[in-house]
């Protein structure tokens, strides 16, 4: 029902968008027509008779500047035929100009409209997929821009929200059901991502990972080339999801639990892994080094990769 009311409401959007580009069209059309029609009486009544209208391109250049002005600075009529067609031709100027202000403000206003709620259809290559968004998502973004070939890399966020869950410029959202399908996918630029991250739905606690094998199933026929992270909530079910085509399956608490272990017999760089956590804050760091394209400061387990 979701998926259904988004697309009515984009099909909509883009009716009214087409509708106010043509609008805009005819108006400027009917400008142009009344400044040729106007300049050319202008002519025919004032020369001869102004200083100021010796010639057609005189009157052509002085009714443009008359029309785009409160006064008739450029053109002053001395006949009176001359007077009624640059005061008609400054009414309707006015009446044109302040249409085609208003639809402009419209139309930039319908933009940030769709870019907030994730109907913009983005132009992006070799970027960064967030499919999903749960408290992970900050966290990601996060280290993502602490790394500097991420810095100013575009990330786009696949997700069924209301609106950009974080406040980023170079942050770019696009509203999706969950799981992913339709035209979303062409939104995001999916194909032409070089990452692709999917988030679990805490939600969906029985489904939960059964959702992210689908979509790392979509994401992976929409991109055969792309690196496709997944997040695992269940261990039982990772073989479903590199059976789905993820590359890198993190289990958070299979590598918070391998952690433990290492520590307790002693090795030296898990050791050192949970000082740098403690230190930095940023947990998982095997996930983060994943993300970020760098190898993990340990051994690398069984439960956290391919």
């Amino acid at each position: 029902m979701v998926t259904s009311r988004t697309s009515l409401l984009a099909l909509f959007m883009r009716l009214m968008a087409v509708a106010r580009y043509r609008f805009i069209a005819e108006l400027t059309g009917m400008f142009m027509l009344m400044w040729l029609v106007g300049a050319a009486l202008v002519y025919y009544f004032e020369a001869g008779h102004s200083a100021r209208v010796q010639t057609f391109g005189e009157a052509f250049y002085g009714l443009l500047v008359t029309m785009t002005t409160s006064g008739d600075s450029a053109v002053q009529p001395i006949t009176t035929p001359g007077r009624v067609v640059v005061g008609i031709a400054l009414i309707l100027s006015k009446l044109l100009t302040a249409l085609l202000c208003a639809l402009a403000a419209a139309v930039l206003i319908e933009r940030k409209v769709k870019e907030d709620m994730g109907l913009k259809m983005h132009k992006l290559n070799q970027h960064v997929v967030i499919v999903g968004w749960n408290l992970k998502g900050p966290q990601i973004i996060r280290t993502l821009r602490s790394e500097p070939q991420f810095e100013h890399a575009p990330i786009l966020v696949m997700a069924d929200l209301d609106h950009k869950p974080i406040d980023d410029p170079l942050l770019m959202f696009t509203r999706s059901s969950y799981p992913i399908r339709g035209e979303a996918i062409d939104r995001a630029c999916m194909p032409e991502a070089a990452t692709i991250v999917v988030l679990a739905n805490y939600a969906e606690k029985q489904n939960a990972d059964a959702l992210t094998a689908i979509n790392c199933m979509v994401a992976r026929k929409a991109n055969p080339d792309a690196r496709i992270i997944a997040e695992l909530l269940d261990p039982s079910q990772r073989m479903y999801i590199e059976s789905a085509g993820a590359d890198l399956v993190v289990g958070i608490g299979e590598v918070g639990g391998f952690l433990l272990a290492e520590a307790t017999i002693g090795n030296e760089q898990a050791r050192q892994l949970l000082h740098f956590v403690a230190e930095s804050g940023r947990k998982p760091a095997i996930e983060q080094a994943a993300l970020a394209g760098h190898p993990a400061p340990v051994r690398e387990p069984a439960c956290a990769t391919k």
